[in-house]
């Protein structure tokens, strides 16, 4: 509502300034009608467009902490939801789609910097998530089902699968740096491990008998 707002006085604003302009243009200057008319329009054109541009320079946006604070709520209305559930299959679903947002949330509380991974399940897959179990607890706890009823509650079913293996694949996309440094640490341990591996008593007797054969030698 509010841009609407603004692109209406935007409109307004710049009519009047390009009329204003051709006004000029043609008693002060005595230009012709139709080029004091397209000065008119230029000016009122350029001018909607320079306010355009101030107004996206003061679009504030939310901060980490208020998109955090929405994300919660929204994995907090999955938790709610368990208990609306009678069917032991979906209770199991949405407890496991619940755990796996709650580590998320978890993740980025942490390591702030993984907000941006996961902001796009965030702000799009959890609205419909919650929308679609809440219309769901809905009609499967109506007295009188319908099969166009019952094919959305089996629609939905399969929507919320889908979410679920959504959300285990974000999960391992916001996890894969770690798993990354996991197996770099590992690697490096394995490399330090062997390059500072004893000698074995046969490659010491060996080493030995060299060393002495050497000192004879010298001798």
């Amino acid at each position: 509502m509010k841009r609407f707002v603004r692109t209406i006085w935007r409109w307004f604003v710049s009519w009047n300034v390009g009329l204003f302009s051709a006004l000029i243009s043609l008693f002060a200057f005595r230009l012709p009608f139709i080029i004091s008319f397209l000065i008119g329009v230029s000016v009122g054109m350029l001018y909607s467009l320079y306010m355009k541009k101030k107004e996206k320079k003061h679009i504030t946006y939310p901060s980490k902490d208020e998109r955090m604070k929405e994300a919660k709520k929204k994995v907090r209305k999955i938790g709610q939801s368990l208990w609306r559930v009678r069917s032991v299959a979906m209770f199991s679903k949405l407890s496991r789609l619940y755990s796996i947002c709650q580590k998320m949330i978890e993740i980025v509380e942490k390591q702030p910097d993984r907000l941006a991974v996961a902001q796009p399940f965030f702000n799009t897959t959890l609205d419909s998530i919650v929308t679609i179990i809440n219309k769901y607890t809905y009609l499967m706890r109506q007295p009188v089902k319908n099969d166009e009823i019952r094919q959305a509650i089996g629609e939905a079913e399969q929507a919320l699968d889908l979410a679920l293996t959504k959300a285990e694949n974000q999960l391992l996309d916001m996890l894969e740096e770690d798993l990354f440094d996991l197996q770099t640490e590992v690697k490096l341990m394995k490399h330090t491990i062997t390059a500072d591996k004893p000698l074995s008593l046969s490659t010491k007797h060996t080493v030995t008998m060299m060393e002495e054969k050497k000192h004879e030698q010298k001798r």
